[in-house]
This record gives structure tokens, sequence and C-alpha cells, in this order.
């Protein structure tokens, strides 16, 4: 991989650890834990928070596409890898969703309304998991004859 390869995902990795630093630091201040919104139970840190690691999730999935793609276009071994690019990302972004979400909703959702949102949570964690694992099924002998073969 050249250096004009390796650029953008340093470029994606560089944005989600300053979109996370300013979530969480912005949050700290003093003036964004008083400011509410006592409608939505929700202050003004938790939006940002929100926003933030939202955010940093959100560049984390594109960066997971776009890495699914590169490898993708360079043929060979590659190929068989860019396959478990995403279900990996889901099985990691999903999860990582949930407290994330909670930001926003946390002081809308009630203790039934909860347990439906764990569970929404659980099951598409279960979900990424399994798309995972039916990806390894379906390509992981492609991957390793792949690798096995000498490159041209």
């Amino acid at each position: 991989m050249n250096h004009n390869n390796a650029a953008w995902w340093i470029r994606y990795l560089l944005v989600i650890v300053v979109t996370l630093v300013l979530g969480a630091a912005l949050g700290e201040l003093a003036f964004f834990q008083k400011t509410s919104l006592p409608a939505l139970k929700l202050t003004a840190a938790n939006l940002v928070r929100f926003l933030g690691y939202g955010s940093a999730l959100l560049l984390l999935w594109l960066l997971s596409r776009r890495a699914a793609h590169e490898l993708d276009r360079q043929g060979g071994w590659q190929v068989q890898a860019s396959r478990f690019v995403l279900p990996l990302a889901t099985v990691v972004i999903v999860p990582a969703a949930h407290p994330v979400l909670l930001l926003l909703l946390g002081g809308l959702l009630g203790a039934e309304l909860r347990k439906i949102y764990d569970w929404l949570f659980i099951l598409g964690t279960l979900a990424a998991a399994i798309w995972l694992v039916l990806s390894l099924y379906q390509h992981l002998e492609l991957l390793l004859e792949s690798l096995r073969k000498p490159s041209d």
C-alpha cells in the first residue's frame, strides 16, 4: 500500500479521535452540565457527548466501508478479507451505540421502554455476530486458499 492509499485511513482515525476527545471534553464543561431541556430530560452535556460519540461511531462505520472497498479493489487474498470487515465492524459498533443512544434517550425511557431498548440492542448485536460467523463460514476457506497461492 503506497502513501496515498494509507492517507485515507489515517485521516479517518484522526477525525475519530478528535471527535471522541471533543465530545468528552465539552461534556465536562460546567455550563454544558448545568444547561438542559427539561421537557426532554436532556442536558447539553449529554447532547454534546451523544453528538461526539455518535459521530465517532458513524465515522468508524464509514472507515470500515472504505476499508472493505479498498481491500476488494486490491484483488488477491484482500478480496476475501474484505468480506469480514463490515460484519466485524458491526459487531463492535452496535453494542457501542447502546450507551451512546442512551445519552440522548435515557431520560425519556421508563422501565418497560428501557427493557425493549436493551432487547433491541441485544438482538442487533446477535444479528451482527451471526453475520460475522456466516461471513467467516462462506469466505474463510477462500481466504486461506488465496493466501496459499503465490501472488502474481
